[in-house]
């Protein structure tokens, strides 16, 4: 009896542990997007900066995306976007809407709060930034394994048998 007591408790702690990565993740990008990024892992982006978007992060981070192309995407005023200039630089902006015309919108970046005179179009949008996480030896932990399970342990992967 105590050599089942004792497999149980060491059966619990090893999974507590194991979960601990996911639970962090889940407090950094939120639940929802936690257990659709499981569902939808094609549509989330993990970035690490390296010197990408230096106006607005620091080189010590994270970035997480939702792709444009997610069937539930919509941008709300101050939402930081990352997009396509005419000229073919990326850059990471908080946008503001200005016009809609029918299905075509329209959006303003925000920058060192000035408005711009360029207008983003849809087309031009890569995704929206979910959130800018602090590099440290925890979060890079957590978001490599967050990254490999929604790659490799995703919903279809259960159905397809591949």
């Amino acid at each position: 009896m105590k050599r089942i007591i004792k497999n149980s408790i060491k059966l619990f702690v090893f999974i507590s542990i194991a979960s601990l990565p996911f639970i962090s993740v889940t407090q950094l990008i939120g639940m929802n997007n936690f257990l659709d990024s499981f569902e939808n892992s094609e549509y989330y982006l993990f970035l690490e900066n390296e010197g990408l978007f230096a106006s607005k992060t620091t080189d010590e981070e994270y970035i997480i995306i939702l792709k444009s192309s997610h069937p539930d995407f919509k941008i709300e005023e101050d939402d930081s976007i990352i997009y396509w200039r005419n000229d073919g630089e990326i850059v990471c902006n908080k946008i503001k809407m200005t016009d809609t015309f029918g299905a075509l919108k329209k959006y303003q970046p925000i920058d060192n709060n000035d408005i711009t005179d360029k207008s983003i179009y849809e087309n031009q949008i890569i995704g929206k930034v979910i959130n800018i996480i602090d590099n440290n030896i925890w979060n890079s932990i957590s978001l490599k394994i967050w990254e490999i399970s929604i790659q490799k342990l995703n919903f279809n992967s259960f159905f397809n048998n591949d």
